[in-house]
């Protein structure tokens, strides 16, 4: 069982095509995980340019996967693409 006292991000993006490529490749690796996807809308409203640069991604995609699981986590996310 994953709970926040024993988790650990793992991944963090902005894309959801590599969110989902990532939830594929842990299941296929049979590795439990939990996601989180975070609502940056209003963090946006609040502060639209930076330095001219428009925010482009309004949320965050983590996965979290067991303390115990993180490195194989990480291997796997590394080279889910060179199966």
């Amino acid at each position: 069982m994953i709970t926040v006292f024993n988790r650990e991000l793992v991944l963090a993006v902005n894309e959801q095509q590599a969110f989902f490529e990532a939830q594929q490749a842990l299941s296929h690796a049979e590795i439990a995980f939990q996601t989180a996807v975070y609502d940056n809308t209003k963090r946006m409203l609040q502060r639209q340019d930076v330095m001219g640069i428009r925010a482009q991604y309004p949320q965050e995609y983590r996965v979290y996967v067991h303390k115990k699981d993180a490195d194989l986590a990480r291997h796997v996310l590394k080279y889910k693409n060179d199966r």
